[in-house]
């Protein structure tokens, strides 16, 4: 009888501890890739967060590919402080554009 419901409980214990799971992820980010003299800017996106220079940055929204964040959201995901494009690794914050690579 156990041997029968065995299946059922892996699938529930993988389901409750990938509930328990935050995606982390470091990214160094820098203005020319190519310059190995050029200290990288670390990046850590961390659930809903991102984490830039010990400042705490909240998630604002996506519009498209671009993921948008800032210290205070203002309702417009495109007014914040730093944009973001995950799959090409594009971070800009004002003028400033670095192309970013996850570790």
């Amino acid at each position: 009888m156990f041997l029968k419901k065995l299946p059922i409980y892996l699938l529930v214990s993988l389901a409750i501890t990938a509930c328990d799971r935050n995606d982390y992820v470091t990214w160094h980010c820098k203005k020319d890739p190519s310059n190995p003299d050029e200290k990288p800017l670390t990046m850590i996106l961390e659930g809903s967060s991102m984490k830039v220079n010990q400042q705490n940055y909240n998630f604002c929204g996506s519009l498209g590919p671009i993921s948008y964040f800032d210290l205070n959201c203002s309702g417009k995901a495109e007014l914040s402080a730093i944009s973001f494009i995950p799959k090409t690794g594009a971070w800009t914050r004002g003028n400033e554009i670095l192309q970013c690579q996850a570790l």
